[in-house]
């Protein structure tokens, strides 16, 4: 409840968690079509995000109920969860968004990118210079340790303590679909297209340029604010090999522990 606000609807038999880049986006329309309500999410604005957090989770006594749903044991509790080794460099990439730079709104990236500089000033690194993928492992597991959550929760861990005393299941996002297909047709869950609503603008499309600019050694390229700001990524996929495993697989401990064996390597 305190970090990300399950969601919940008394008419619905399911209480879904999920974790910022780990699919939310199709997660919250699949969500908001079970209700009927997707037209009126999209016609509030073209981002689902807003109008989950700025409506539909704003309605008076939405937490009051969740939490008595959750204490209650009325509702089923699954939680949707992505394969770590897959979300982390995804997530680093985010760095390198147009969020980063834009001025005419505060993104969330911006205040990260000042930690960012502040970390890698500490460690006599010039910060004009950026950042690499092993170095920001580096920084959110110092933090994660420290504090858990307190990383922006695109790159925290997915793991909230204490969920386990909640959650009956968790649907790894990639068979997500194979999910729905087995609980359509129960009583309160209508069967719906998934594939006419999984598409999101903000997911990281993958440019072979850019992937091979990033040279023999990705996870040692330094990234910079908003360098990929024209939409045109490399593939997150370049950033796993041998040297980045064991960082990927200690800065999210909590994660490979907590989502099982679907997710050992």
């Amino acid at each position: 409840m305190r970090f990300r606000i399950p969601l919940y609807d008394p008419s619905f038999p399911y209480i879904i968690l999920w974790s910022q880049k780990s699919g939310c986006t199709t997660v919250v329309k699949w969500f908001f079509a079970q209700l009927g309500i997707l037209d009126e999410a999209f016609a509030h604005s073209p981002w689902i995000h807003d109008y989950e957090s700025r409506v539909f989770k704003r309605r008076e006594g939405y937490q009051r109920e969740l939490l008595a749903a959750l204490k209650s044991g009325s509702h089923k509790v699954v939680k949707v969860v992505r394969d770590p080794m897959v979300r982390a460099p995804s997530a680093f990439l985010v760095l390198a968004e147009k969020g980063a730079i834009i001025k005419h709104r505060r993104h969330w990236v911006q205040d990260h990118w000042a930690l960012v500089d502040e970390w890698l000033a500490s460690r006599g690194l010039d910060p004009a210079e950026g950042i690499n993928f092993l170095e920001h492992l580096d920084m959110v597991n110092e933090f994660e340790t420290r504090l858990p959550q307190s990383i922006n929760q695109h790159l925290s861990p997915q793991y909230i303590n204490g969920e386990e005393a909640f959650v009956q299941r968790h649907i790894p996002i990639e068979s997500f679909t194979d999910w729905v297909k087995e609980v359509s047709g129960e009583p309160g869950v209508k069967p719906i297209d998934l594939e006419a609503i999984e598409g999101s603008s903000h997911h990281h499309g993958s440019d072979p340029a850019r992937t091979a600019a990033l040279g023999e050694t990705p996870e040692t390229a330094r990234i910079t604010r908003g360098v990929y700001a024209d939409w045109l990524f490399p593939s997150s996929r370049a950033f796993i090999n041998e040297r980045s495993i064991a960082k990927i697989r200690e800065t999210y401990r909590l994660d490979f522990k907590a989502y099982g064996d679907q997710y050992q390597r």
